[in-house]
């Protein structure tokens, strides 16, 4: 059994509109307890299907102290992801310029095909960048990341997937909840389609591959987004998220020589 639960507060100052990314796909059929109120009253709350699967937590609430309790409790999918067209994920995204990156991935990584050239990919990354969240910016991209040589998970993720566009392999960017992840918190990993299926990649290897539980999937960051809101401003008080999965041993590494579906 795997447990998901994701906790935050916020601070409206008016009508707003959200649209949160926080339960996992619908293919798993979990589970669900959700609690959304504003100043202690009950908001009401609806979900609504998105691509691959992804559930779209939505509301509407005016000017207060909004808290949102969302928790999970599943196996594994009961059926596929709805996998759709993996053409659409060798195209350039907001934050993926793959077609500038093909120069670069031609001479570096141009020998190797398949699996061995996205294993290329996966380790020079985790061996020449460096993990530290100060180095990211909202609107880093792909290209700006690989200056900076760091960043967090989203900016990993983005060059991965740029790499293995530019490389011709289909990329998408899969949010997700990752049990042993230290601290805990929302994930972001790449996922390849390589031999008529996906396999999840992560260059950061913070967390055992084997126990993600998907959440959303889109082409990078701005598809699967855990918050967007219309209206007027919002401040974040406090974020808690935590995932749980009772088959995972403790102090589980992630293998990158192991091929993982999200599962």
């Amino acid at each position: 059994m795997r447990t998901a639960h994701a906790a935050f507060s916020m601070s409206l100052e008016g009508d707003t509109s959200f649209v949160l990314l926080a339960l996992p796909a619908e293919a798993y059929g979990s589970d669900d307890r959700i609690s959304v109120t504003l100043d202690g009253t009950p908001v009401e709350w609806s979900i609504e299907p998105g691509a691959h699967d992804t559930r779209e937590l939505t509301f509407t609430a005016g000017a207060g102290t909004l808290d949102v309790d969302i928790r999970s409790t599943l196996t594994h999918l009961q059926r596929p992801v709805d996998g759709g067209d993996p053409a659409r994920y060798l195209e350039d995204s907001r934050y993926v310029e793959a077609s500038a990156l093909r120069g670069f991935v031609d001479e570096r990584f141009g020998r190797a095909s398949g699996f061995e050239q996205i294993d290329a990919m996966r380790n020079w990354i985790a061996r020449g960048f460096t993990y530290e969240p100060s180095l990211s910016e909202i609107d880093d991209s792909a290209a700006t990341t690989l200056e900076k040589s760091g960043g967090m998970c989203r900016d990993y993720t983005h060059v991965m997937i740029g790499l293995a566009r530019a490389a011709g392999i289909p990329a998408r960017y899969a949010g997700v909840y990752a049990p042993g992840l230290l601290p805990p918190d929302f994930h972001a990993v790449a996922e390849v389609y390589v031999d008529g299926d996906w396999w999840v990649v992560d260059a950061t290897g913070l967390a055992p591959r084997g126990s993600l539980i998907r959440i959303a999937t889109g082409a990078d960051a701005l598809e699967t987004a855990w918050a967007t809101t219309t209206g007027k401003p919002v401040r974040l008080r406090s974020l808690t998220v935590e995932a749980e999965d009772d088959g995972l041993p403790e102090g589980t590494v992630d293998d990158p020589r192991q091929r993982y579906r999200i599962l």
